[in-house]
């Protein structure tokens, strides 16, 4: 429950700067976010009616400083990649997906 939490207080963190009008400088803070987001997958689809894909999938994300964070097997047949925090935003609902090429 905690984690939840995490992702929720980041999320509704968010909506008060952008509400302001204030710039939140992306931290490495919301690499547990981005860690709900992909654990959370399956959740994601059974909420929905639907079937998670059975094969492995790999989440390589661009974190703030640069690096990437990575979850997954090198060989998933799926694989997401882009920013860490705009897939935060996706995984929060503060984004559609449609904002990724």
């Amino acid at each position: 429950m905690a984690t939840a939490r995490l992702m929720e207080t980041w999320a509704h963190g968010r909506d008060v700067a952008d509400s302001l009008g204030a710039y939140r400088e992306p931290t490495a803070r919301m690499k547990g976010v981005a860690h709900i987001g992909v654990r959370a997958r399956n959740f994601a689809y059974a909420v929905h009616g639907r079937t998670p894909p059975a094969e492995e999938f790999r989440v390589e994300l661009k974190a703030p400083d640069g690096s990437t964070w990575v979850w997954g097997p090198d060989d998933a047949a799926q694989t997401v990649t882009g920013p860490a925090e705009d897939f935060c935003l996706l995984v929060t609902q503060r984004a559609h997906r449609d904002i990724w090429p």
